[in-house]
This record gives C-alpha cells, structure tokens and sequence, in this order.
C-alpha cells in the first residue's frame, strides 16, 4: 500500500501504476493539493467516505477481508498552526485499528526530530489520551535545499489498535529527493515468525514400509467385520499404523538448513569406503589397496 499528498488537480489522472488501485481526495481549495492511496488489488480494499473536515484533507480505505483495519492518508495546510485534535480522534473512529500516515507538522524529539514544537508536544498528550502509538524512522525524512537548515523527520504514523507487530520504518534513501519517501513494514505475530524447525520425511521408506502386510498392529485387525465398533477399530488401528511409519520416517532438522540426508545404500558405501581406506592405510597389502581404490 502507498500513500502520497500534495497532488495537483490538473494532473488527477496521473500516476497510475499497474495491478495498483488508486483512491484519490481532489479539493478545490486544498492550500496542499489532494490526497491519495494506492493498494495492490490482491488485498481487496474499499473506499471509506469521510465527512469533510476543516483543515485536513485525507483519504481512507478498510480492508475488506478485515473490516476492523482502516488506512489513511493525512494531510495537513501549512498554516494550520494547531493539531486538529477533534478531527484527529474522528479519524480514529473510523475502525477498530487505524494507521495515519503523513506530516502532522508535529516534531518531538521522542520520535527524532531535531525539536519539540507545540505540535509536536500536543500529538504527544493526545497520544495518552486516546491510546494510539506513535512511529517514526530513526533518520531524517526532510533533507532542505538550504544547507543552513538541518534535516529533520516530518512524517511519521499513528497507529491505534493494530494488532500487527511493526517489522521495520526506515526513509528510502536511495530515491534522492528534498522529501524522502518511508517505508513500514506490518506483519502478523505468528506469520511473520518463521518455524525454528521442519519435518524431512522418507517416503521411499514410507512407501516400502506399508507394504508390509504382517505387522503387530495390522494382525490385530479382525478379518471378519460383523459391527461398527470393528469398523472404527480397524479405521483406528490402520490410522495409528500410518501415522507410526511416517513418524518412524521422518526427522527435524533446523528450518534454515538445506542439508539432505544421502540414500541410506549411498551412506553405506562411504562408511565401507573410509573403512577400506583405514585398512589399506594400516594393512598396505594389494589386495586392501585394490579394494579401497574400487570402492
């Protein structure tokens, strides 16, 4: 998903990019231009109406596989000199978890900007109040062309309610430009941990293994089924053979190796290669020596 601002009317058709959706807030007066998101369309997005709110512009879209999950795309004029704190908390009514995304014209130096203005310090105390987090990238968003002026981070995330642990925020620098964009990662707090082991199984040895006819388990199966209670004993019995021979053929390894175990007739080769070369090395007799370099 992807977010801009400062969009141009007269450009409202602009911008497009393939298998992305775009949804776009064009106002007339907007001192900032319009608003935009771009979702891939494999994560079936709709749009969200929002009631027209004085000094922000924005645009929003819910998940629809998740309707709790709503994202926005903020924007505030530059000579707003106040948060809007009202409409910030509107905005948080929109879904049961919500991310705002954009410059806030917020700066605090608990999410790394250089200072703390007034802003900055009020988007603090909200933060408290109506319990969402604030995100930022630990470098600079805003790099000025005036050389006198430090960069500083602009754009930071507020999030309420997401139920996703943050993978990473950083500013993209290798897209040189006065605004960097920032990337953020969200991921699930079980999908986004990969298993520490995996399963190998053997099924050539699973295979020669069920061919087998006379085993314990198998002998206990009655060979004339008169009632339902034989039927469930035997399904039970023929389940518990199966799952005995796969578990027999099966090992854990760790889930980063990549290591295969060798043929169990290969494993032994080498053993008896090594074997006959030990013995030629102890014994150098012709036939030890003839034997090893055969094998």
């Amino acid at each position: 998903m992807v977010q801009e601002t400062h969009l141009k009317l007269i450009r409202s058709k602009a911008c497009k990019i393939r298998n992305y959706t775009q949804l776009r807030i064009d106002i007339q007066d907007a001192p900032k231009g319009g608003t935009t998101l771009y979702y891939n369309r494999s994560l079936y997005c709709c749009p969200i109406d929002i009631t027209p709110l004085t000094n922000i512009e924005a645009t929003a879209c819910r998940l629809s596989s998740r309707p709790w999950y709503s994202d926005l795309s903020i924007s505030l004029p530059p000579f707003n000199e106040r948060i809007a704190s009202e409409r910030l908390k509107i905005l948080f009514a929109l879904g049961d978890a919500v991310i705002l995304f954009d410059d806030f014209s917020s700066k605090n130096t608990n999410w790394n900007c250089n200072y703390s203005n007034r802003n900055g310090r009020e988007m603090l105390d909200l933060a408290g109040d109506v319990h969402f987090n604030i995100v930022a990238p630990p470098t600079p968003t805003h790099y000025p062309f005036n050389d006198k002026r430090r960069p500083d981070v602009l754009d930071i995330a507020l999030m309420k309610g997401v139920a996703l642990r943050l993978s990473c925020i950083e500013t993209l620098q290798c897209l040189n430009s006065v605004h960097r964009p920032v990337l953020m990662r969200l991921g699930s707090l079980t999908e986004d941990c990969p298993p520490l082991n995996k399963t190998i199984t053997n099924w050539q040895k699973v295979s020669t293994v069920l061919e087998e006819s006379d085993t314990p388990i198998l002998n206990n199966i009655l060979n004339d089924i008169v009632s339902t209670d034989d039927i469930d004993y035997a399904i039970g019995a023929f389940t518990n053979h199966i799952r005995t021979v796969v578990d027999n053929s099966s090992r854990t390894v760790p889930a980063n190796s990549d290591r295969k175990e060798l043929p169990r007739d290969v494993s032994e080769l080498i053993r008896a290669k090594y074997a006959a070369l030990r013995r030629a090395d102890k014994y150098p007799t012709c036939e030890n020596k003839s034997h090893a370099r055969a094998l």
